[in-house]
């Protein structure tokens, strides 16, 4: 059985440190877009669809939609975890495309947004506490 340092030690010793971050790339990327549509999709609910009007039921219900809107780039993180999953496994990672070619192949789109259920409660419940409520308090 494999513990955690005994995969990264394997890992370490073939590919070196740059190994550990296998699947970097993808994870910035998604987690750069993931906030920033948080905030934007929330925003433009408060204002553009003018839920703010509807108080404090409207601030959560646009930060419900924000974060549920943030989840459009699940792609991007089901990308991450199969490259993490296959350096762990000591099998060489694809190329970014090459996952996503497979995956379509495979089980079409929903194969790309695997896991999309809990991490929408989970986006859910970060954008209320996390962009909605500093709004709410003017920080």
């Amino acid at each position: 059985n494999d513990t955690a340092m005994t995969v990264a030690q394997r890992i370490i010793n073939e590919k070196g440190i740059k190994g550990m971050f296998v699947g970097g790339g993808p994870m910035a990327v998604r987690q750069a877009s993931n906030w920033a549509s948080r905030g934007l999709f929330t925003e433009i609910c408060r204002t553009n669809l003018n839920l703010m009007r509807f108080g404090l039921l409207g601030e959560i219900g646009s930060g419900v939609i924000g974060g549920l809107g943030s989840c459009w780039n699940t792609p991007i993180e089901t990308v991450r975890v199969l490259m993490q999953r296959d350096v762990g496994m000591g099998i060489e990672p694809k190329t970014f495309n090459g996952y996503v070619q497979y995956e379509m192949e495979n089980g079409g789109i929903p194969a790309l947004f695997r896991g999309v259920t809990p991490r929408g409660v989970q986006a859910i419940w970060q954008t209320v506490f996390m962009v909605v409520v500093p709004n709410l308090l003017g920080l």
